[in-house]
């Protein structure tokens, strides 16, 4: 019994001391997700923040025009080219509506001349209209970025 006793107690030891004798863990490729006390905010209200726009060269300056239909039962948004010194530049002007619901909508006018326009649906809200312009260059401007609240008669 004595040498039973003493070969668990032998064993044990040698338990605790390959134990000690052991490398941490490593935490390498594994994610630590921790609880917060604030909820994520949704994704509409980062797309409902208007950004600041390009400087266009003078030489390539364009005029766009953004209007909202006041008819409630059909609220859509006109997104009109009003030409510039840039407008024999402009490939394409492309305009996308993020809509106070969440939802989006685009539409692109290849070589727009003055009084192209793109119509995209909207709300009875705010909306906010993003409108890029291309140019023969290659080169992508900002041109337009605000919110459209719907005005009603």
């Amino acid at each position: 019994m004595k040498k039973l006793i003493g070969l668990f107690t032998l064993c044990m030891v040698a338990f605790m001391v390959a134990g000690c004798c052991m490398p941490p863990p490593t935490t390498e490729g594994i994610q630590t997700i921790s609880p917060t006390s604030t909820a994520p905010e949704p994704s509409i209200g980062h797309n409902m923040i208007p950004q600041p726009t390009d400087v266009i060269p003078p030489f390539y300056s364009i005029t766009v025009q953004v209007g909202k239909n006041t008819v409630s039962v059909d609220p859509y948004i006109t997104v009109s080219f009003r030409g510039g010194p840039g407008q024999e530049f402009t490939q394409s002007m492309h305009a996308i509506v993020y809509r106070s619901d969440g939802s989006t909508e685009s539409g692109t006018v290849a070589y727009p001349q003055v009084g192209s326009e793109i119509i995209l649906s909207g709300t009875t809200g705010t909306d906010r209209v993003v409108v890029d312009v291309t140019l023969v260059t290659g080169e992508t401007y900002h041109a337009y970025d605000a919110l459209v609240p719907f005005r009603n008669l």
